[in-house]
């Protein structure tokens, strides 16, 4: 495509069209990808601080409590058989309830 005058107004516009397309189309998807990430890992650490509230609730007898990880606070409680988690996300204030069986509300 080049010639001996040098690359043309079309091949240049055509370049930059393609990459718009490519960046308009990735920075979107990588977003979306970090932020279902973090949500995924706070959704963890709520799990985590469950199973930290339940070896609480056992050795001292605790019905509520709280856990810092990574500069997020998540508060437990105890009551009715099952531990509720209670912590913010991207989406907002979200609650994790596990029961006595292991199932997760």
């Amino acid at each position: 495509m080049l010639n001996c005058k040098g690359i043309t107004l079309v091949e240049s516009l055509l370049t930059i069209v393609i990459i718009l397309i490519i960046t308009g189309t990735l920075i979107p998807l990588s977003y979306q990808m970090y932020s279902t990430l973090i949500n995924k890992k706070m959704e963890l650490h709520a799990s985590i601080t469950a199973y930290e509230a339940a070896k609480k609730i056992l050795n001292e007898g605790s019905n509520s409590g709280v856990m810092n990880i990574e500069s997020n606070v998540y508060r437990w409680n105890y009551e009715d058989s099952k531990i509720c988690v209670h912590f913010t996300n991207l989406h907002g204030e979200r609650t994790k309830c596990i029961n006595e069986i292991g199932e997760i509300d």
